[in-house]
């Protein structure tokens, strides 16, 4: 049978406003076609933006139906971009973009920490942690046997408290058994082990900082 273990709690703001933490992705309608949020610590949006190689006019400001109808118009990704807890965020529809998404973490994670999570259309997943620019660790939810980088353990006791993992530290994929509900398993490990928050209302309906990109083409695979 598979190990069940509660979900963590999410916190509350400074001023106590309760945090909509990441854990909401895995379920949102919205977001049925796929998404990929990307975490730097310590950075504004802004400079997030341009570590992914976006040209930032601090003036656009775009709502997701906004972005959405830019995307369309142009044909490019459009980004967007905002800061919860000491960490910046972007925001991308449809899942990983770009032909080196791996490249773009490493980039965000020079001199700081990045944290990322997507999912395909297709139910593709991938959660990543890099830390001054080399990628930690990655794995894909449910395959977490698989998991590859420069120190793919560094995450276990947080793996295991989220159920990615057994209580042993071993794979439930080697057991002959499922974890279940992966992606929020993945989404959940973000929240306990980093406190990353991704506000729902700002990133749903609300204008943030935004910028496109024309090299960035189809979703791809990137684990």
């Amino acid at each position: 049978m598979p190990v069940l273990v509660s979900l963590p709690a999410l916190g509350h703001r400074d001023e106590g406003e309760r945090l909509d933490g990441v854990q909401w992705l895995a379920t949102a309608r919205d977001v049925d076609l796929g998404y990929w949020v990307l975490f730097a610590r310590g950075m504004s949006p802004a400079d997030l933006l341009v570590r992914l190689g976006l040209d930032v006019d601090p003036d656009q400001v775009l709502t997701r139906e906004e972005a959405n109808d830019l995307a369309d118009d142009t044909g490019d990704v459009v980004v967007r971009a905002g800061a919860s807890r000491g960490w910046a965020y972007a925001f991308v529809e449809g899942g990983p973009a770009g032909p080196d998404s791996l490249g773009a973490v490493r980039r965000l994670a020079a001199g700081t920490e990045a944290v990322d999570v997507w999912r395909t259309v297709n139910a593709d997943c991938s959660f990543g942690y890099a830390q001054d620019g080399q990628i930690v660790c990655r794995f894909e939810p449910g395959r977490e046997h698989e998991c590859t980088g420069a120190d793919p353990d560094r995450l276990g006791g947080a793996m295991r408290e989220a159920g990615l993992l057994m209580s042993d530290g071993r794979s439930h994929w080697g057991h002959g058994v499922a974890a279940g509900r992966p992606e929020l398993r993945a989404l959940a490990l973000a929240e306990s082990a980093f406190g990353v928050d991704l506000p729902r209302a700002e990133v749903l309906e609300e204008p943030v900082l935004a910028a496109r990109l024309a090299e960035w083409a189809a979703p791809s695979r990137a684990w």
